[in-house]
């Protein structure tokens, strides 16, 4: 069976291809996408009511950002997360501990290729109304090699 060569459907595109429709994916996609553009943002900024999408509520320029995390507490964070609840406060412990000049390896083992950033005392034994900032203080906060990040966890290692 011989296969017949066709022009490309893409008026911009001289080839001839045995494909039914298009030459290659990249003039179906070019073609598409002139016949159907993407979608504009259908959805207003709160603050300045410009075009947005429709997953977000605020534009770059208006979005909030938290500067101060020392008025901030476990609860206030963990009403806002649907998942993961804590991993904003996570994410402020490898901060602070990154500017700090905490060594930048395991503290048991001195493995510096990679290391985690751990709490001491974990983020559940805290009350609900603590500040981040008392949960993050660098006293707090210790880096591990992840073997022994899963030790601490796991109860099978100690840290005075």
């Amino acid at each position: 069976m011989q296969y017949t060569k066709k022009p490309c459907k893409n008026p911009q595109c001289t080839k001839l291809t045995t494909n039914p429709i298009f030459c290659s994916r990249s003039c179906s996609v070019s073609h598409n996408n002139r016949i159907n553009p993407k979608r504009k943002p259908e959805h207003k900024c709160v603050k300045c009511k410009n075009p947005i999408t429709a997953h977000r509520k605020y534009c770059d320029s208006c979005k909030p950002h938290r500067n101060d995390w020392s008025t901030v507490t476990i609860d206030e964070i963990q009403c806002r997360e649907s998942y993961q609840k804590s991993a904003p406060i996570r994410h402020r412990a490898r901060k602070a501990y990154r500017e700090s000049n905490l060594p930048k390896c395991c503290a048991i083992c001195k493995y510096d290729k990679h290391y985690e950033v751990c709490h001491r005392k974990p983020i559940s034994d805290f009350d609900p109304s603590t500040l981040v900032s008392i949960i993050n203080d660098i006293s707090n906060l210790i880096g591990l090699c992840p073997n022994h990040h899963w030790e601490l966890d796991n109860g099978l290692l100690t840290i005075d």
